[in-house]
């Protein structure tokens, strides 16, 4: 979502919330290998003009439900997310948590998706994870071993 800088100057004395929905599916690539989707991201919270230093800080609640694969099974799972967040955008960077204003709007979108990145579990088990039995041992004879091991010639001169 897309907010002009006038708009949240002119609306902050009078209604300073902010609620919408955001479609953050556009932001997952074949890069992220553990998420394959994402639902609505329900946004809602309330923002602050800080004029002597032209600063907008966001209070924002995120609520979405993020599908990852299963890290034994690579079956997916429903994993949901709520969490608060602050965000502060600027036009003069001041410290590493300020994000530059880039233009005359702030585009919330691809900071609320990365805000989703750090929130989200490292990874995710599904409920039969446990259940499968993945003890399968393979042995192997002297003359399989020694047939790929770079080291066998060193083994065999001793």
């Amino acid at each position: 979502m897309k907010f002009s800088l006038q708009e949240l100057r002119k609306q902050q004395t009078t209604d300073n919330r902010i609620d919408f929905v955001s479609d953050c599916s556009s932001f997952i690539t074949s890069d992220l290998e553990d998420l394959v989707g994402i639902s609505p991201v329900q946004v809602s919270g309330t923002y602050f003009v800080h004029e002597a230093d032209n600063r907008y800080i966001f209070d924002l609640r995120i609520r979405c439900h993020c599908i990852m694969l299963c890290a034994v099974t690579l079956e997916e799972v429903t994993v949901p997310l709520d969490f608060e967040t602050i965000l502060e955008f600027s036009e003069k960077i001041t410290d590493d948590y300020t994000f530059p204003i880039q233009g005359t709007t702030i585009d919330l979108d691809p900071i609320i998706f990365s805000e989703i990145l750090v929130e989200k579990p490292m990874r995710a088990l599904s409920p039969n994870a446990n259940q499968k039995d993945f003890s399968e041992i393979v042995r192997l004879d002297d003359e399989e071993r020694l047939k790929d091991n770079p080291f066998s010639k060193l083994k065999n001169k001793s």
